[in-house]
């Protein structure tokens, strides 16, 4: 994608860098720990670009503790568990964006809602499972502000939020498959919550037959599709 291209050697950020600095060959590893230095432990908002390797994680997870704003991209299933612990050390972290639902997700919440007092706000894409909708009513219930935009949103699961984070004051889950934009019940379930936007949401996808024909009903198997 674009932000990993930006991080590429060949890229006229990495020229830039290799010319400013004097160094051989840029690489994404090399800036980040300029930046992270540079920062001197003061930084409160990173958003991580694809291509990152597990030890870029552990540098910012151990010398950026005053983080309040997180974008990280998807993760690899090794980095992915590993998640939970990362983001205890955040506990100043008000907002957390995450480019593709963890596995961890449910571990990850629970962290976050024990030991981040100030967090209100999750922005996060992917599959929503029945797990991850209990995890952020029963852990996550002092949430302002949460976005779900593009992601698989049954109905239930996204009642199950609305119903255990009360303190919503902002809810958008936009161009979702799993409930209908005019569902009612979501509609008046959802009364409360000052900004709720679910234009463009279907209960199903709009899938010609012909591109399904084939694919197996495993849930897991229709998500990689989307």
């Amino acid at each position: 994608g674009g932000a990993a291209a930006r991080f590429m050697p060949w890229s006229p950020l990495g020229a830039a860098f290799a010319a400013r600095y004097g160094v051989r060959r840029f690489t994404f590893a090399g800036y980040l720990r300029l930046c992270v230095a540079r920062a001197a432990g003061r930084a409160a908002e990173l958003a991580l670009p694809p291509l990152l390797g597990a030890p870029d994680l552990d540098l910012v997870s151990l010398r950026c503790t005053e983080l309040r704003r997180v974008a990280l991209p998807a993760l690899s299933a090794a980095d992915d568990a590993r998640l939970p612990g990362l983001v205890a050390r955040w506990r100043r972290l008000e907002h957390l964006e995450l480019e593709h639902r963890p596995a961890s997700f449910p571990a990850t919440a629970a962290r976050v809602g024990a030991g981040c007092p100030g967090f209100s706000s999750l922005k996060m894409a992917g599959a929503i499972r029945d797990v991850d909708a209990a995890a952020m009513a029963a852990s996550l219930p002092r949430l302002k502000r949460l976005c779900l935009d593009g992601c698989y949103l049954p109905r239930h699961e996204l009642l199950a939020v609305i119903h255990g984070c009360l303190e919503l004051e902002s809810l958008s889950a936009k161009h979702c498959v799993g409930f209908d934009e005019g569902d009612e019940e979501v509609a008046r379930e959802a009364a409360m919550i000052g900004r709720l936007e679910v234009g463009g949401s279907r209960l199903v996808d709009k899938f010609d037959q012909r591109d399904v024909d084939g694919l197996d009903d495993d849930t897991s198997s229709y998500v990689d599709v989307m």
